[in-house]
């Protein structure tokens, strides 16, 4: 029997947030022929691919404090795949499978995000063409100057729109 894992909500959104000021990846260091010191830009490309792989991480961990909270709070809620919020852009984040309204929904967790969307419950990555079951606004002074928005501030606007179980 697999023997279960405490897990810590503030440290895996410190975790997040430090892995969300890295988005981007920085450009290397290294020595010419020469040996003298040249800077190597990533490429465009190697940019995109980076920031949105770490995206995902980024979105999982914070996915992973949410689920934690909520479960705090008797809200049963679990990490579904990766979705596309088409009111966001087309980068995939993890979905948080919560119930709305009875009905089965994915909260697309995207860092940063001033808002979330609640849609159906749905196979499909994109999102696109799905109505949002509800748009819930994060408090404007719960985003840090970074543009963080913490698993706790997440949590709690997400409870306020849950069925939580009887």
């Amino acid at each position: 029997m697999a023997k279960a894992v405490a897990v810590d909500p503030d440290r895996l959104d410190r975790e997040a947030r430090e892995l969300f000021r890295q988005l981007t990846p920085e450009p290397t260091t290294a020595r010419d022929r020469n040996d003298r010191p040249v800077t190597i830009a990533p490429s465009e490309r190697m940019v995109d691919i980076t920031r949105r792989s770490r995206l995902i991480v980024v979105s999982d961990t914070v996915a992973q404090a949410v689920v934690a909270l909520l479960a705090r709070r008797g809200i049963d809620s679990e990490i579904g795949h990766v979705h596309v919020d088409p009111a966001e852009n087309d980068e995939q984040v993890l979905g948080l499978l919560v119930t709305l309204d009875g009905r089965p929904a994915v909260v697309p967790i995207r860092p940063a995000a001033r808002q979330l969307r609640a849609y159906p419950a749905v196979d499909a990555i994109d999102l696109t063409g799905h109505e949002p079951l509800r748009v819930i606004d994060l408090p404007a002074d719960a985003v840090e100057p970074d543009g963080w928005v913490g698993a706790a501030t997440i949590s709690t606007a997400v409870a306020e729109h849950l069925t939580v179980p009887t």
